[in-house]
């Protein structure tokens, strides 16, 4: 068994990790099953690997600050490496900042700030990875410039936009779905509509479902 897989399982043991399947409607703009009032998985602002009519959709909330998200990191990444070359799957990653992560907001924010020069998954790689460095300084801003500076990002323009009140209320309403979706902890993951207890499933989950869409279109 792989090293992250069993990471990921000792988490699900330990913390109760759940994984939720949503139903995509192949006419549907926007990665959503059921459309009632706020219980929204994906929006138009939102940051997607694959394109939106995909039929295999991942969806993760998750918190920058949070300890166990970092531990998920390269498991997810892994996933979403093998199928980075499929159209029928997509990952869309949604902002849940936890009240006790004082620095987790700000982190979102500079993720946005890196998207919005179109390097969005470096930087949510790069906060991941160096969480242990950033998470507890008093000035979290400062590890983040130096961050957009390795990207090779226009910092001034970085530090612009990580001020901008849009990002922000993006930010805000990632969690405000989140909540309206039931979820209450990092990382939350839904795919499909049916629910996994079992996070190192996902993997096979996917691969089954993908199969199965390959076989319908034959």
């Amino acid at each position: 068994m792989k090293k992250n897989t069993l990471v990921v399982l000792a988490l699900v043991a330990t913390f109760g990790l759940g994984i939720f399947l949503m139903t995509l409607s192949p006419d549907s703009k926007q990665i959503n099953p059921d459309i009632k009032g706020e219980r929204i998985l994906a929006r138009p602002y939102s940051h997607l690997t694959g394109g939106v009519s995909a039929k295999a959709a991942l969806v993760e909330f998750g918190d920058y600050q949070c300890p166990f998200c970092a531990q998920v990191s390269p498991f997810v990444k892994g996933i979403v490496s093998k199928y980075k070359d499929n159209q029928d799957f997509s990952f869309a990653y949604r902002h849940f900042p936890l009240p006790q992560h004082t620095s987790a907001v700000d982190a979102a924010l500079a993720v946005e700030a890196a998207g919005a020069q179109g390097k969005f998954w470096e930087m949510n790689n790069l906060l991941y990875e160096r969480q242990d460095d950033w998470s507890g300084a008093i000035n979290v801003k400062s590890y983040f410039i130096r961050y957009a500076s390795e990207l090779d990002l226009d910092v001034e323009r970085f530090e612009s936009d990580m001020a901008d009140q849009r990002h922000l209320d993006n930010v805000t309403q990632d969690k405000k779905d989140g909540e309206a979706l039931g979820v209450n902890s990092t990382p939350t993951f839904f795919l499909n509509g049916q629910r996994l207890e079992n996070i190192g499933d996902l993997e096979m989950e996917i691969d089954n479902l993908l199969k199965e869409l390959s076989v319908e279109q034959e």
